[in-house]
């Protein structure tokens, strides 16, 4: 059989791509059923995968027709607005978790999947609950999980053992682990902030060991969000204290993340945020001097100290999808133990499902990391996919104005005032 590929690289192609992508724009193809997929895995080293993956189902289920459109990661953000203002997605298109999936519920544009997850339970429990809870809303699953991050702390062993330094568990043994690099002359923590998002994951961390839930829920909400909460301050406080004490070093906005990568692999910075999808770029770089710890937990915070940060990639099914059924099982072909396993073998790309990260297809360190996932209890979204752009891109420009001054009182006050507009308009 034929496939249909289409790999968009510019957003300049965003509107040829949008006349293939709609779910119901096109034709069955004679008497086959034609399932629009939208992805968002167009490089080299992932699309191999994803075309394999399609041409499998395909060949299992004949008189389907998979037409894949995959679209590269600035442009997919463009894309999903466009085809989002003009009502109209493609039957199963790519999501992150949190308020970026939760908009297109709120839209009606994504179709509610709780029912088939209850037809089948064996599906519905074979994920990390964390990464599912991310996509469900009010009780209703919008989103079904297939790339996963999760979030730790990366650490020089070398160096912590130099120091005759633990893990810490608390913030405040955390603290006490900076403290005692800087006394040494070794930069504790390996942070830049020239390109801002770096600092949402930070923020959302903060924000989700310091705040109650459910008011972190209703002030993510752009509906309901007003981010008056004292411990909001309290989180921001935090993260410019880290700077202010010099833990991040120094001139924090003038580098970036991928600079003080290196210079955290190069052994010259004691430990660094950074993400499971990120593991094989610490290991191959510092074999196994390299360990990991979660974020401490905050004691004296409000928030869950079974969260951390990261996210999920999502699959949603378009509500006005002509072939609901078929779009589902297709989705559940992607997400099955069996094929979540190859993705991550084949693609690197860390899977969703209970068991799906193995010896065979993962480091040791990534096994571990998944094993411990098994227990959280929620994974907080990333900043900037978890709150309405508007909020996220303040929150973020606020907080690089506070590494040169800007005090967390008037980054708050700039968050609330951007917040209520948001709230306003919806």
């Amino acid at each position: 059989m034929k496939k249909r590929y289409v790999s968009l690289f510019l957003v300049g192609a965003m509107t040829l791509g949008l006349l293939a992508g709609c779910g119901s724009s096109e034709e069955d193809s004679g008497d086959k059923i034609t399932i629009n997929f939208l992805n968002k895995y167009p490089e080299e080293e992932y699309v191999k995968y994803f075309e394999e993956a399609v041409a499998d189902y395909e060949e299992a289920n004949p008189d389907v027709d998979i037409v894949m459109e995959n679209v590269s990661d600035q442009a997919i953000k463009d894309k999903l607005s466009t085809m989002a203002a003009g009502g109209e997605m493609p039957d199963v298109f790519f999501s992150w978790s949190g308020e970026y999936c939760k908009k297109f519920a709120r839209s009606e544009l994504a179709l509610d999947l709780t029912s088939y997850l209850e037809d089948d339970t064996e599906w519905k429990d074979g994920f990390l609950p964390a990464f599912l809870n991310n996509s469900t809303f009010d009780g209703k699953t919008y989103g079904i999980p297939f790339r996963s991050s999760v979030m730790y702390m990366i650490y020089n062993k070398e160096i912590f053992e130099q120091y005759n330094l633990e893990v810490p568990e608390t913030y405040d043994e955390f603290l006490n682990v900076c403290q005692t690099l800087q006394d040494n002359g070794v930069t504790p923590i390996g942070f830049g902030n020239s390109q801002t998002w770096y600092s949402a994951w930070w923020i959302g961390t903060f924000n989700a060991q310091m705040v109650d839930p459910e008011t972190l829920n209703a002030d993510y909400n752009p509906e309901t969000g007003q981010f008056t909460d004292t411990r909001y301050q309290e989180a921001i406080q935090m993260l410019l204290d880290l700077n202010d004490n010099g833990y991040f070093g120094s001139n924090v906005n003038s580098k970036d993340y991928y600079q003080v990568r290196e210079e955290f692999c190069a052994g010259q910075v004691g430990m660094i945020m950074d993400a499971t999808a990120q593991f094989s770029i610490y290991e191959e770089a510092m074999g196994d001097n390299m360990g990991y710890f979660k974020f401490p937990t905050v004691t004296e915070g409000d928030g869950d100290p079974g969260t951390t940060t990261g996210g999920a990639e999502v699959y949603c099914v378009s509500a006005k999808s002509e072939h609901p059924d078929e779009a589902v099982d297709f989705i559940k072909f992607m997400t099955s133990k069996e094929q979540a396993i190859k993705q991550t073998e084949e693609s690197g790309l860390p899977n969703c499902v209970i068991g799906g990260i193995t010896e065979e297809n993962a480091s040791a360190n990534l096994v571990e990391a998944y094993e411990t996932a098994e227990s959280l209890t929620n994974i907080a979204d990333w900043l900037d996919t978890a709150v309405e752009a508007k909020v996220a891109d303040q929150y973020m420009t606020s907080v690089q104005e506070g590494f040169s001054g800007k005090s967390a009182a008037d980054i708050m006050a700039d968050v609330q005032k951007v917040a209520a507009e948001v709230a306003e308009e919806n």
